[in-house]
């Protein structure tokens, strides 16, 4: 622990922390919390809930207050700086629109801590590699969960559906007043539908080198450099033949063939302009809510490094993806993946009977938006399975063919939304016209 002040003089940056170093001591966090303005006796330890890609994140308590402290992962955001530049964007966005009155009172938006320069970030960046380090307040109060089954009785679990739909609907009306146009996303290409096709077809033709990829290559060079590696195949030629003609594959694979004009729908519908363009989040899983931890209200939205222009009906059909999916995402009876239809219903609940900026058009896209969400990630496990795991990495003790079964589980469950399509529209129905 240090004695810490905002007018306290601190040595300067320690030699050792260059911008390409990953293992830090206490001391090192200390001294970078100390880097903002935060008042009174500084002690840090590891977050316990830290996820798989924000992996130095650490608990802050500086005097009485408690915060959390981040670096941004540049192995897998290797903007940064769009990274924070889109994030700030959102929080001054929710926190105006919370200002005159719109969304709900009780919603707490991210609070970034500004370094003792005033910036809202800590750029400790040099020649050896990126260094960008944020604090943020700690919402108080607050439960989150990484699953509806960590709730024990079934009316709470759709109680908690429910809060999920109705928080999203408030983030997005929040940050309904941004201009998309002026928003870099953080992670190029993703949610490209076209551009995962092209990668498909690359692999397909098994392409192993940019000359022989060069037709399905985007011509933005930024989007270019970003991802041309997964327009190659990284197996052996063997190994590839093998995944390709595996038997169990070949239904998925005409699945995704013949469902290609199916799959652009959200893009042609940006496209000819029947719905907007808007502010996404980019990862609402359930995890990235928080709820009040006495009245189960939804309070917040966290997680903010993959914001994005697109639509928001991208953000709602991952959301649902992820919440109806009954089996997980690794089951490998396919006879067990099912969609939770009250679960469905929940979501859609909370989301319609909040949102506010919606369009018609946009609503009359909600089905159809989970089917398109959920058959382009069956899309992009399929081609890493079949390139060689380049994107979906595998970790230590992580069975050999865990993206071929996430594949299919996927696809799988895009089957399982098409046949519930008829019944979910007529369960969205009541709320549409409420």
């Amino acid at each position: 622990m240090i004695e810490d002040s905002i007018t306290t003089h601190l040595l300067d940056k320690p030699p050792h922390l260059i911008g390409s170093i990953n293992d830090y001591s206490i001391a090192d966090i200390e001294w970078i919390a100390g880097q903002f303005q935060i008042t009174g006796p500084i002690a840090v330890a590891e977050f316990p809930g830290r996820g798989n890609i924000n992996l130095h994140t650490y608990e802050v308590r500086a005097g009485e207050r408690e915060y959390l402290l981040q670096k941004v992962n540049s192995d897998v955001f290797t903007m940064p700086y769009r990274v924070m530049n889109s994030m700030g964007s959102s929080i001054r966005a929710q926190g105006a629109a919370l200002a005159v009155g719109k969304g709900d009172p009780l919603w707490v938006p991210i609070e970034l801590v500004p370094t003792r320069k005033g910036n809202e970030f800590l750029d400790l960046t040099d020649e050896h590699g990126w260094s960008v380090w944020r604090l943020m307040i700690r919402i108080p109060n607050s439960a989150c969960y990484k699953s509806l089954g960590e709730v024990e009785n079934r009316a709470s679990q759709l109680k908690l559906a429910e809060e999920v739909g109705r928080g999203l609907a408030i983030y997005s009306d929040l940050t309904s007043s941004i201009d998309p146009k002026k928003i870099e996303g953080s992670l190029p290409g993703y949610r490209d539908t076209p551009l995962y096709y092209n990668q498909f077809h690359s692999v397909m033709a098994c392409n192993r080198t940019l000359d022989q990829a060069e037709d399905l290559l985007p011509n933005d060079p930024v989007l270019r450099k970003s991802t041309r590696q997964h327009f190659l195949v990284a197996l052996s030629d063997d190994l590839y033949a093998a995944r390709k003609s595996d038997p169990e594959l070949a239904p998925f694979i005409q699945l995704v063939e013949e469902r290609e004009p199916f799959a652009m729908g959200l893009w042609v519908a940006l496209e000819d302009g029947r719905i907007r363009h808007t502010l996404i989040h980019g990862d609402t899983k359930i995890e990235n809510f928080l709820f009040c931890a006495e009245t189960g209200r939804v309070k917040a939205l966290v997680d903010l490094d993959t914001i994005m222009p697109f639509t928001w009906l991208a953000d709602w059909g991952d959301l649902q993806r992820s919440m109806v999916n009954v089996a997980g995402e690794k089951e490998r009876d396919h006879s067990k993946v099912l969609v939770d239809r009250d679960v469905y219903e929940s979501v859609a609940k909370g989301f319609l009977e909040s949102a506010q900026e919606v369009t018609d058009a946009e609503v009359s896209m909600m089905v159809f938006a989970v089917q398109a969400i959920t058959l382009e990630l069956g899309l992009r496990f399929l081609t890493d399975y079949l390139r060689g795991d380049t994107y979906f990495r595998l970790s230590e003790g992580d069975p050999p063919d865990l993206n071929k079964v996430r594949a299919i589980v996927q696809l799988t469950l895009y089957r399982r939304l098409v046949e519930f399509g008829p019944e979910a529209e007529q369960r969205l129905r009541a709320y549409r016209s409420g």
